[in-house]
C-alpha cells in the first residue's frame, strides 16, 4: 500500500519534534525519498503515491515542499500552523502496512547522524535515480 507524502512526511515530523532531532524541509525531502527507494528495493512497492521530481538540491515532492515552505531552511519545530489534517495534533495515523514500519524505521536511524547538505550529495551520486532524470 502506497501513502501520500503527507502521510509520511507527518510521521517523520513528529518523530523529530518527539526526539528533539529536527528535520529542516530539505531533509525531511531527503528522508522521505530514501525511505521510498528503501521501500521499493526491499519489497517491489512503492511508498509514496505522489511522484518525485528532480530539483537542483536532489528529489522534491511539491506537497511537502508547498506543506514546510514557511520554515525555509529552519528546522521544523512545530505543526500547529499546518492545515493539512495529517500534522494536527489530533492526527490519529490510519494503519500502515507491514511493510512501511520497517522502512521508515531503517531509513530514520540510517540518517539521523546525517545532514541535508550529505544527504543531496548523495542522491547526487553518478547513477543515481536523481542524477538520471535531473535536466539543468
Amino acid at each position: 500500500m502506497a501513502y501520500s507524502a503527507s502521510h509520511i512526511a507527518a510521521i517523520l515530523v513528529k518523530r523529530g519534534i518527539e526526539e528533539r532531532n529536527y528535520l529542516s524541509q530539505m531533509k525531511l525531502q531527503k528522508v522521505v525519498f530514501f525511505a521510498h527507494g528503501y521501500h521499493l528495493a526491499q519489497y517491489n512497492e512503492p511508498l509514496i503515491v505522489e511522484n518525485f521530481q528532480a530539483w537542483k538540491f536532489g528529489s522534491v515532492l511539491q506537497s511537502i515542499y508547498h506543506d514546510f515552505k514557511l520554515y525555509g531552511s529552519n528546522p521544523i519545530t512545530d505543526t500547529t500552523s499546518l492545515s493539512d489534517p495529517y500534522y494536527r495534533s489530533d492526527f490519529n495515523p490510519k494503519k500502515l502496512s507491514a511493510h512501511a514500519p520497517d522502512a521508515i524505521n531503517y531509513t530514520w536511524e540510517v540518517t539521523t547522524g546525517l545532514t541535508a547538505a550529505q544527504l543531496s550529495n548523495w542522491t547526487h551520486l553518478k547513477g543515481s535515480p536523481w542524477s538520471e532524470s535531473y535536466n539543468e
